[in-house]
């Protein structure tokens, strides 16, 4: 068991319960190396936030932003880059994600959120990741870059498989390489579809945005394309599921939720705290650094890891606690400084209205834990499959 090991894994963070350890690291062993996987890891709250802050220490372009992160990645999207390359880019993802792009979808998202609930209460009996979760998420961000449902769905394997960092076995292909070939592929054809034949979509809008007479190119609005699928898609999916899960262990926040909505948004941002989707992002030292008595070498792979920082005692009191009523301004479920998440409107409004229209149409709100299946993914946690009665 990884707690009496005493040493981080990628896996960690899919067993059951891993925030006894992380505590452990945070009161033990704040700034962690892991021979195991070469990685050190920062836990504490503070440590992981003055990071996030600090860009020009912890670097995102040096290694990527995901544990062992492909090399075709690092430097070509906004989580890979540092300033100017960064504000570049962000400035013109900016120019095509705006608050419009957000009102202009939330007719179609409460709509879809009514007709999944809907459906959800005729069955009673359902798996949330793959009945509500999955389609919810795969029709959303297939209408915002273009990509049919039926092929959304036919990428999904995909999609999981780009945060795989299982080794290969004789000579095939390791997972996340064939998924970021295929993704790839498949992306570069609809983006040169969108140079011929412009569409009302997220993709066209990236690809004509400009700023001060410089466009991105195709490939940056390839691979920045792709980051949004695979994120926005294992962010969102892996924070619903999360976040049934701790309806069904605190049926106290339930019936106060479902007796007043309007604790939605707060049920929304503690759920994003006391099991974040996105547990850590990886930054690299661009000198030697000296933290909690270590010195973390220039280059080093470095795991900043808000799964632990946001339930950091430090910060946050009686952290193990899922408490709607807390004061949440300060979690890091959607990260920090210049790299925070691009689509956080879009997911907030999304949580509010899917978990607005099941709490709407339940009766009860209870999981079958012997049924669940856990993603396996070093930078993300959340469930493949969970089986729900509402």
């Amino acid at each position: 068991m990884t707690v009496s090991g005493k040493e981080y894994r990628l896996l960690t963070i899919a067993e059951p319960d891993p925030y006894p350890f992380y505590k452990w690291l945070r009161d033990e062993d704040p700034a962690h190396y892991s021979s195991a996987e070469d990685l050190w890891v920062l836990t504490r709250y503070d440590d992981v936030a003055g990071a996030f802050r600090d860009w020009k220490t912890w670097s995102s372009g040096r290694r990527g932003n995901l544990i062992n992160d492909p090399p075709e990645r690092v430097g070509k999207t906004l989580g890979t880059t540092d300033p100017p390359r960064h504000t570049f880019a962000r400035g013109i993802v900016n120019k095509a994600f705006t608050p419009r792009t957000v009102a202009d979808l939330e007719p179609h998202i409460r709509g879809l959120a009514r007709d999944l609930s809907t459906a959800a209460r005729e069955k009673s009996a359902l798996d949330f990741a793959a009945d509500i979760s999955a389609p919810f998420n795969a029709a959303i961000l297939g209408t915002m870059f273009g990509v049919p449902d039926a092929d959304f769905i036919r990428l999904r394997h995909w999609l999981d498989d780009f945060f795989l960092r299982e080794p290969p076995v004789g000579d095939e292909e390791p997972k996340h390489h064939a998924a970021m070939r295929h993704l790839t592929g498949y992306v570069r054809d609809l983006a040169e579809d969108r140079l011929e034949h412009p569409q009302d979509d997220l993709m066209t809008a990236m690809l004509e945005a400009e700023d001060e007479g410089q466009r991105l190119g195709i490939e940056t609005v390839v691979v920045t394309s792709i980051t949004f699928l695979v994120a926005g898609f294992e962010s969102t999916n892996n924070l619903f599921t999360n976040l049934a899960y701790a309806l069904a262990l605190h049926p106290e926040v339930y019936r106060e939720v479902k007796t007043d909505p309007a604790l939605i948004p707060s049920l929304a941002e503690e759920g994003m705290r006391w099991d974040a989707a996105a547990q850590g992002f990886v930054r690299s030292p661009t000198r030697d650094v000296d933290l909690q008595g270590k010195t973390i070498p220039e280059g080093a792979q470095v795991l900043l890891h808000i799964g632990s920082a946001n339930r950091d005692e430090r910060r946050f009191e009686d952290p193990d606690r899922f408490v709607i009523h807390r004061d949440l301004t300060r979690h890091l479920g959607m990260g920090l400084g210049i790299h925070f998440c691009v689509g956080a409107p879009l997911g907030r409004l999304m949580t509010q209205a899917i978990f607005a229209e099941m709490l709407a149409a339940s009766e009860r709100w209870e999981v079958d834990s012997g049924g669940a299946v856990r993603v396996r993914m070093p930078n993300f946690r959340g469930f493949a499959s969970l089986p729900i009665n509402i």
